[in-house]
């Protein structure tokens, strides 16, 4: 590529603006250390304050800018309104029914032991899923309407021995109805099985469409008969024949069929839907309100739920481009600042994932990550790769894009004797 100082001033550029209108009615403090955090972030690819801190190249002792940076993400309050104004500039991204995916992940500290409210979690990055220190993390995403990429609407860092943790289901409600107030329009709820939960069921039966994977143990009514959903469904064969493509490249043929079923605590009617092919024992089982009248409908909600995956790549591209795990600040309310400006920072990369091959910049951005693969799903880890390849280049901060009011030094009265 050639041109790097053009294209890093762009980028910058770009990236200023944005955090400019984050930033709208914030103090001068709090903008500024915002868009020292958006920068930060995006030259080092990490969340530990000493990495940002290095990004900023500031002219000062490198610990006084790693105290500032502390500082200030400790005693942060403006949440509310960073988020309302991230929320008007990725509003317009999403389509007239949107794609809501809500999932659970972790934050392993296997070595910490200073943290605040220490949980026991399930490391899902393990293969053995060891329990482990660290916390839980609530997530909802959103997909754009052109590309299909993730841009977060909620995300919460919490412990289970926390004074104020009341419940999993607390959390899970407020990212459902953060969901409500950011597209203030009906949406497609899609849950794993971890959700499987006659709460959720009934809040989104209400007010939105769903689909849920189901447990096993799981009874519903068939034709007035209480039974098993599993049992049923090992006892039936697909009737639909349809192709997966995953992110791998591998196509896999699976066989779908349905059936109307009732809830037996509040006697409502839904369509169970069950794949099998994926498993040579178990099918995988879904509930939805979904209208099912034909054989396209059925194919729609089989892939309204494997759209799910893009919420896993969405926590892998933190997790491994931006060390995520790896945070070293100890208290919640630090770590769910910090966890805030990178949520508000994965939008804006996954706003600009939406125009790929459509603006130059996001063209010259995947040229820059040396990608091997081309075509892909979710682009977030190739424009991670790239915008940080390009802004390796920035022989300075971004002083000179902030308004820093000098003073003059206050002289000394001097009275004459």
């Amino acid at each position: 590529m050639t041109n790097f100082t053009m294209y890093t001033y762009e980028l910058k550029r770009d990236l200023m603006n944005f955090s400019k209108k984050i930033s709208t009615g914030l103090s001068k403090s709090d903008s500024k250390f915002l868009m020292d955090m958006m920068f930060g972030i995006s030259v080092s690819g990490s969340t530990l304050i000493s990495e940002i801190s290095r990004s900023l190249k500031e002219n000062i002792k490198l610990g006084y800018t790693i105290e500032r940076l502390c500082n200030h993400l400790s005693s942060f309050d403006e949440n509310n309104l960073i988020m309302n104004n991230y929320f008007d500039e990725c509003r317009n991204h999403f389509g007239d029914k949107p794609i809501v995916l809500f999932d659970d992940s972790d934050i392993s500290k296997i070595y910490g032991k200073k943290f605040e409210d220490l949980d026991d979690v399930i490391d899902g990055s393990n293969k053995e899923k060891s329990i482990t220190p660290g916390y839980h993390v609530c997530e909802a995403v959103a997909l754009t309407k052109m590309e299909k990429q993730p841009i977060s609407l909620y995300s919460k860092i919490y412990s289970c021995k926390s004074d104020n943790f009341i419940s999993k289901n607390e959390y899970t409600m407020e990212s459902i109805k953060t969901s409500e107030k950011v597209l203030g329009k009906r949406f497609i709820g899609v849950f794993d099985r971890g959700y499987d939960d006659n709460k959720i069921i009934d809040y989104m039966s209400k007010n939105n469409e769903f689909v849920i994977r189901m447990k096993d143990k799981r009874t519903f009514l068939f034709k007035g008969k209480k039974k098993n959903c599993y049992e049923e469904a090992i006892k039936r064969k697909g009737k639909i024949r349809m192709t997966l493509l995953f992110d791998d490249n591998e196509v896999r043929e699976v066989y779908v069929s349905h059936t109307k079923v009732t809830l037996p605590y509040n006697k409502s009617d839904y369509e169970l839907v069950m794949v099998y092919g994926l498993s040579e024992e178990r099918p995988l089982i879904l509930l939805t309100n979904l209208s099912i009248h034909s054989k396209e409908d059925v194919i729609k909600v089989v892939r309204l739920y494997f759209s799910r995956w893009r919420i896993e790549e969405y926590f892998r591209a933190k997790k491994q481009e931006y060390d995520f795990e790896n945070m070293r600040v100890r208290t919640l309310k630090a770590m769910n600042n910090l966890n805030t400006i990178l949520t508000i920072y994965l939008g804006y990369v996954g706003m600009l994932s939406e125009k790929i091959d459509r603006k130059l910049m996001t063209i010259k951005i995947i040229e820059a990550s040396k990608s091997l693969r081309r075509k892909i799903l979710v682009w977030l880890s190739q424009m991670a790769r790239g915008i940080k390849e390009i802004l390796k280049y920035c022989h300075t901060g971004i002083k000179e894009w902030q308004k820093i009011e000098k003073r003059e030094k206050n002289k000394q009265m001097q009275l004459k004797l």
